[in-house]
């Protein structure tokens, strides 16, 4: 069954997913602070003890710990880290938790066709690299990064990890943050929390109900404008999650050597081996819903990747066969946007 919400709206983007302020904070606890300089929220619908709020923050300060210490590229001392230090062929074993994600990562790769490639981390820092100075690398810089690319270059099974070459990296950041949003929602229903509304840097899933007894009330908000009354979409969630991708989060613009203007945004297509322009017609944003939030932001990173958003609406009727119940917004550009802000 197709469930689809196709928007092309003049010099619009999805600023991300907000919720509404509550009608009545009775019976509605909010958790909320920073965890590796992301804001989150946490809502738990219903009465709580003071020693249910103290196992609450006990629940997410351990869960965002774990994350941290396992998933997280820019802590020197994780596990993945540890994994892109590696040399090539060289073997060491991998927590049950990696694993786990690394299964469920290569089940996204192979239904993405290899849009959604977690390598792609070496061809990121040459880009970014280059970019900041101006400039695109050169085409003998990107093929010889171009060897380092590529699911196909990690092995793990049995509990044990290696990888083809030296220069091989993981960036799991495209992906850890709704898994890690996942985790919370299922430790604390868990816990026997069962309605709660989680959101860590606009990524959101949601279990049970509001206190209100009715679904959990947000809407897609237009950037820098977060007036519910100019919203690009109302939803009522429901043991549902939502993320979205977009090409305003950072963006570089060059000068190319005809004169022209290229600005590129921070999203890696892994089949061209560069980041996406910024062009008239091009996906600016893609919210996506589904049942867990990892699917969800893995999938709207996916969908910024094709061409047209008609491409990428027809590649996620051909998902629904596999993945039921999703829901799209798709925002694309219709002049070029100078000024992404």
């Amino acid at each position: 069954m197709k469930s689809f919400k196709l928007l092309f709206l003049f010099f619009v983007l999805l600023g991300g997913c907000q919720s509404p302020p509550p009608k009545s904070k009775a019976d509605l606890t909010v958790f909320s602070q920073n965890a590796m300089t992301i804001d989150y929220r946490i809502l738990i619908g219903g009465p709580l003890t003071v020693q249910q709020k103290l196992q609450i923050q006990q629940i997410i300060h351990a869960t965002f710990a774990e994350v941290d210490a396992i998933y997280n590229k820019w802590n020197a001392h994780s596990e993945v880290s540890r994994l892109n230090a590696l040399k090539a062929h060289e073997t060491v074993p991998l927590s049950p938790q990696l694993l786990q994600f690394l299964e469920r990562i290569d089940a996204l790769v192979h239904l993405s066709e290899g849009r959604f490639d977690p390598t792609v981390e070496p061809l990121e820092q040459l880009w970014k690299s280059r970019l900041e100075r101006g400039v695109e690398p050169s085409l003998q810089e990107i093929n010889t990064i171009k060897a380092c690319i590529g699911w196909d270059k990690i092995h793990f099974a049995n509990g044990q990890f290696l990888k083809d070459h030296d220069q091989t990296q993981l960036d799991l950041g495209g992906i850890a943050k709704g898994y890690c949003v996942d985790l919370l929602v299922e430790r604390l229903n868990s816990a026997g929390f069962a309605n709660v509304y989680v959101e860590w840097g606009g990524e959101i899933r949601t279990s049970g109900l509001h206190p209100s007894q009715r679904p959990w009330n947000i809407y897609i908000s237009r950037l820098g404008d977060t007036d519910p009354a100019h919203a690009i979409a109302y939803l009522r969630l429901t043991n549902q999650a939502i993320a979205t991708s977009g090409d305003y989060f950072q963006y570089w613009t060059i000068t190319m050597p005809t004169g022209e203007l290229r600005t590129y945004c921070h999203i890696f297509n892994p089949k061209t081996l560069s980041p996406l322009i910024v062009k008239p017609g091009s996906i600016a944003s893609a919210s996506l819903i589904a049942d867990d939030c990892l699917i969800a932001d893995g999938l709207a990173k996916v969908l910024m990747l094709f061409d047209s958003a008609e491409e990428a609406q027809a590649w996620l009727e051909q998902i629904q066969q596999t993945i039921p119940h999703l829901s799209c917004w798709i925002i694309t550009r219709q002049e070029p946007v100078p000024d992404l802000k």
